[in-house]
């Protein structure tokens, strides 16, 4: 068992793939900045499914500008790949939570909000700027948004409305979990009790520890991706867990299954990945990438074919040709209510990484 939990990796927003519609005219259009030159190139650490090869390859002829893709796993590998010396990035993929440790880093610039017109098409049910901001000065703009909410196969689990299912005897070698410390721990904390899941006193820390050690023996094995993820659901090996992203739910559906997935009352952690630049990618032709990538054609896009939450709102989304079967397995229709906002929980910077991280490696190895 124990090797079963530590041999495994998780890309959390590997998510289901639907197809890549046709690229829209408008994502080529010019755009006043200067001529880029030949040699020019944008360096992305982005993730699966954000990038497709044919998206970039289409604007980067267009463009006059390569675009080169290289897709990471984890926040933890992100941060690491530009000290790595390999790597420069002029973009990368950054969820809130993590802005303050990229800028302490001195991975990212303050960001020029005002080089990114399309940026007014984000929701403004996506409070984004209070999230990605440090000391009153914007770090990066979101480019997709998502939840990890409760999923369970409803022919076996009824209408569950807290996390504390995950811990119920009858679903002992029954839950399913990925290995994300950063994205997992807020859910512990929330479950025990936490007044901030990010911000956790001793005596929290110390629940924390406990439920950790109680939900091992419920987890036969942690999924090594979304593809992972699926398998072990759709064969009966978990009827329940913390879900990596709503598709997962979906994928499992257009497999005959029946799964749903639930906010638990008390907070559903939720991400959203926003576009920082770095020093060298402090320029504009890399700010020109960004606001093509905020337009309702190059969303839309990538809405379809990914089913992600992308940032347009319900009708922009609809506006731009996302049918509404896809709207339904995102959570973009859900996100017209107000009161769905007040059930999540944003990710923000924690207190201590590094304590947190050592504690989930020791529930993966069982010696909590």
């Amino acid at each position: 068992m124990s090797d079963l939990f530590a041999s495994v990796k998780l890309d959390r927003r590997a998510v289901l793939k639907t197809g890549v519609a046709a690229a829209a005219g408008a994502l080529a259009a010019p755009y006043l900045i200067r001529p880029a030159m030949a040699d020019d190139t944008i360096v992305l650490l982005t993730w699966e499914t954000y990038h497709d090869d044919p998206w970039i390859e289409e604007w980067s002829k267009a463009n006059n500008t390569k675009v080169q893709a290289i897709r990471i796993g984890s926040e933890d590998e992100l941060f690491q790949q530009p000290f790595s010396g390999a790597v420069q990035p002029d973009v990368m993929y950054i969820e809130t939570g993590s802005l303050p440790r990229f800028k302490a880093g001195g991975l990212i610039v303050d960001f020029d909000v005002s080089q990114l017109p399309n940026a007014k098409n984000i929701t403004p049910k996506l409070d984004w700027k209070k999230y990605a901001s440090i000391d009153g000065k914007v770090q990066a703009v979101p480019y997709n948004w998502g939840t990890q909410p409760l999923m369970y196969n409803a022919d076996v689990v009824k209408d569950p409305t807290s996390w504390a299912e995950l811990w119920k005897p009858e679903y002992q070698g029954k839950v399913n979990m990925f290995d994300d410390c950063t994205i997992t721990f807020p859910m512990i904390a929330l479950y025990v009790g936490a007044k901030d899941p990010f911000n956790l006193t001793d005596d929290e820390f110390k629940k924390c520890e406990d439920a950790l050690r109680e939900l091992r023996k419920q987890v036969r094995v942690i999924a090594r991706g979304f593809d992972d993820a699926s398998t072990i659901y759709a064969a009966g090996d978990a009827v329940i867990g913390y879900c990596q992203n709503v598709a997962v739910v979906a994928s499992l559906n257009a497999k005959g299954k029946n799964f749903k997935y639930s906010l638990p009352k008390e907070g559903t952690p939720t991400w959203i990945d926003c576009a920082g630049v770095s020093k060298k990618g402090d320029r504009p032709i890399v700010y020109k990438f960004l606001n093509d990538n905020l337009s309702p054609e190059w969303q839309a896009r990538f809405i379809k074919a990914s089913s992600n939450n992308g940032v347009l709102s319900a009708d922009a989304a609809r506006s731009a040709g996302v049918p509404e079967e896809t709207m339904k397995v995102t959570n973009l229709l859900d996100a017209e209510d107000a009161s769905f906002w007040e059930k999540l929980v944003v990710y923000q910077k924690n207190e201590d990484l590094d304590r947190r991280l050592q504690i989930w490696n020791d529930f993966k190895a069982g010696t909590l």
